[in-house]
């Protein structure tokens, strides 16, 4: 009786390598968008201001920015110097702090590298920033430093009563994170 050889043909180790490519290229590009949720770019506006500076810088450092604020660089507490990742987009000509008595003072925001300062910011690695008043072209800016939204004033009084009304019995409910 005679035998027959039957062979079974199998994939060769090159077809078997060009198909699993082609699915993993195919899966890759049905699947590389899944998951991941693109964020159209925020706008910095006054309201905005302190959240996206939060989102953005971290540990505690300083913010300060040059040449109008179109160039701002992050100093943190070890003396290291970094561009910050965002540009403000306010031309920021005074910047205000309260006193003891309440009284506005302008504070002399200095030099770096020679070039005036027009903003300077402390920022805190829980997210806090430092309360100012900030003076625009066409107004004022008070900026809270407990995490809540920028509000623009048309003289300075207005944007001081904000602040002492804004500050008074209300660091209760803030929680404690100072």
């Amino acid at each position: 009786m005679q035998q027959i050889k039957s062979f079974k043909r199998g994939f060769t180790l090159v077809e078997l390598l060009l198909a699993i490519f082609l699915v993993g290229l195919l899966s890759y590009f049905v699947f590389s968008g899944v998951g991941e949720v693109k964020k159209p770019k925020e706008n910095i506006t006054i309201e905005n201001l302190p959240r996206v500076l939060q989102r953005n810088l971290n540990g505690d450092g300083e913010l300060v920015c040059v040449n109008k604020c179109s160039k701002c660089y992050y100093i943190t507490n070890s003396g290291s110097t970094q561009n910050a990742p965002l540009p403000i987009p306010l031309k920021v000509t005074n910047e205000y702090i309260l006193d003891k008595n309440d009284n506005p003072i302008k504070i002399d925001m200095g030099r770096l590298d020679d070039n005036k300062v027009c903003m300077r910011l402390q920022h805190y690695k829980n997210g806090s920033i430092s309360q100012v008043i900030l003076e625009v072209d066409k107004g004022y800016i008070f900026l809270p430093s407990y995490f809540g939204k920028g509000k623009k004033f048309g003289s300075l009084g207005d944007a001081v009563s904000y602040w002492l009304k804004d500050s008074q019995g209300k660091l209760e409910s803030r929680g404690d994170w100072f």
